[in-house]
């Protein structure tokens, strides 16, 4: 498996309101990881899409690595910026504002009893 991996900034892909590059699943393995993962670029004066994570029992996490925004989290709004992480239960509503002069960087990871399942199992040999 490869130890390695970089990001292709000349290709990120906007989708969900923001520039980004899946980054797992990694390589040829189906399930490498207990979890999905992406580094997210949410552009300076932009909002990304409101959405309720699919399937309905995943959960998320986003660790901040540079700038700052605002997080919607169905009622809640909070600020966050370089180092905090934030925990998105499942079925929450949530979105990010950077309604600042800088790009706000993040990496997303999010997981279920899916993928959970798949890695175990694929991993249990």
């Amino acid at each position: 498996m490869e130890q390695f991996k970089k990001i292709d900034w000349e290709n990120l892909k906007h989708e969900y309101g923001l520039d980004g590059q899946r980054l797992l699943p990694w390589g040829e393995e189906k399930h490498p990881f207990p979890f999905g993962g992406a580094y997210c670029v949410l552009r300076a004066d932009t909002i990304s899409l409101e959405h309720v994570n699919e399937p309905s029992d995943e959960k998320e996490m986003f660790i901040v690595t540079s700038g700052k925004a605002k997080v919607y989290l169905d009622e809640t709004i909070r600020e966050v910026e370089t180092g905090d992480i934030v925990y998105i239960p499942k079925g929450v509503s949530h979105f990010l504002e950077n309604p600042y002069k800088e790009d706000c960087h993040f990496y997303a990871l999010w997981w279920n009893a899916e993928i959970i399942s798949g890695y175990i199992n694929s991993n249990s040999n």
